[in-house]
């Protein structure tokens, strides 16, 4: 179960038969998978890895439309209010993922390097796919 996440998280498999079977909702934006994911300890430079091999497969395999983004959770110490990133959540953004038919015939041994190097880093505590607002930066 837990690589059929990973994988539908991934934009491999459809994350249920209903979204598959279902035309595709009205989105003023972009679509976005949304990842919350627990890091292994001592694991943040490896998962980081994973994020840059995963868009180097991407752009590799001809997939320039879209982008991961990493964002990493910034935490208060609750003594003196302190403020540093947690070495153990990360916040991930897939902005325009191509499908999973897009993908299915390109898969090889640099898809199956960086999913290995994501299970052994990291477990995906949620994920949702969102329409993204298109962000237009304002001038001051």
């Amino acid at each position: 179960m837990r690589i059929a996440l990973l994988l539908a998280a991934l934009g491999v498999l459809q994350a249920s038969s209903a979204l598959a079977q279902s035309a595709p909702l009205a989105c003023n934006g972009d679509i976005a998978v949304v990842r919350v994911s627990a890091i292994k300890p001592g694991a943040m430079p490896g998962f980081l890895a994973a994020v840059a091999a995963h868009n180097a497969w991407y752009r590799s395999h001809g997939f320039n439309g879209n982008a991961i983004f990493v964002s990493r959770v910034i935490l208060a110490d609750p003594k003196t209010g302190a403020m540093k990133y947690s070495d153990t959540e990360v916040v991930t953004y897939h902005v325009r993922p191509p499908s999973g038919k897009e993908t299915a015939g390109k898969r090889d041994a640099a898809w199956s390097a960086y999913v290995k190097q994501y299970q052994d880093t990291s477990e995906i505590r949620s994920s949702y796919v969102t329409c993204m607002p298109k962000f237009a930066p304002q001038s001051r």
